[in-house]
């Protein structure tokens, strides 16, 4: 389907077009092989959408696209703020499509979505 005519979700994440991704989240934490946590997240988007550490920019620019057409699924309000749950579907750099779950953040006296972490979701 092309861009253009698809259509913003009705419940897709507030502020989508400020969201945030660093790039420690991904290069140094969701794509590092040798990361103590992110290691097992990392082997995943590897061997299911062909996304290493080098290739960070691409997946924040693939997740930021597909952004505004999913549903953001309230998790709650605690103390750090409102988050939300979103699972995009995404193409590889090897042609697979595959589930990724992404979580958000908006802090406090903030209006802008900060990614908190993302997987590979589970078939």
């Amino acid at each position: 389907m092309a861009e253009n005519s698809r259509s913003i979700h009705s419940h897709a994440l507030p502020n989508y077009d400020k969201a945030v991704i660093s790039r420690d989240k991904l290069e140094g934490y969701v794509l590092n092989p040798a990361h103590d946590e992110g290691k097992h997240k990392a082997r995943v988007f590897k061997s299911a959408l062909g996304f290493g550490q080098s290739d960070w920019e691409e997946l924040k620019r693939r997740i930021l696209d597909e952004l505004p057409y999913q549903e953001a699924i309230p998790q709650g309000e605690g103390l750090w703020g409102r988050k939300y749950r979103v699972i995009l579907p995404i193409v590889g750099l090897n042609a697979s499509k595959a589930g990724v779950e992404t979580v958000w953040i908006i802090r406090p006296k903030t209006d802008f979505p900060t990614l908190v972490t993302t997987l590979v979701a589970k078939r």
